[in-house]
């Protein structure tokens, strides 16, 4: 009776799906600034500028770890950085690293 019940346990077993893991996506990327659009969102990573330019740009809030907002990238950027509004030329905004947020972007 017992060989028989352990017959019928091994006959119902049915192999479970396997869950595979899925690969993570990446919802942002390291650019320069220069690369973003109007309308993006990102957050400076590093500041590549001569000294002097680095020196004032930080005065002006654009520094490592704050959050920037572009709000105009035709002829010159404009951001917008913690309520102010700032035009940056394109050698400017070329040598700061930002990560941009692609969700937002």
């Amino acid at each position: 009776m017992l060989e028989n019940h352990s017959q019928q346990t091994k006959a119902r077993q049915v192999p479970l799906p396997t869950i595979q893991p899925t690969p993570a996506v990446s919802t942002s990327r390291v650019c320069a600034l220069s690369a973003c659009q109007s309308g993006s969102q990102a957050t400076v990573v590093d500041i590549g500028c001569s000294p002097d330019e680095a020196c004032r740009l930080r005065a002006l809030g654009v520094c490592e770890g704050a959050s920037i907002n572009v709000i105009d990238s035709r002829h010159c950027m404009v951001l917008d950085v913690r309520g102010t509004r700032l035009a940056l030329g394109n050698a400017l905004t070329s040598g700061i690293t930002v990560q941009t947020d692609l969700r937002r972007s």
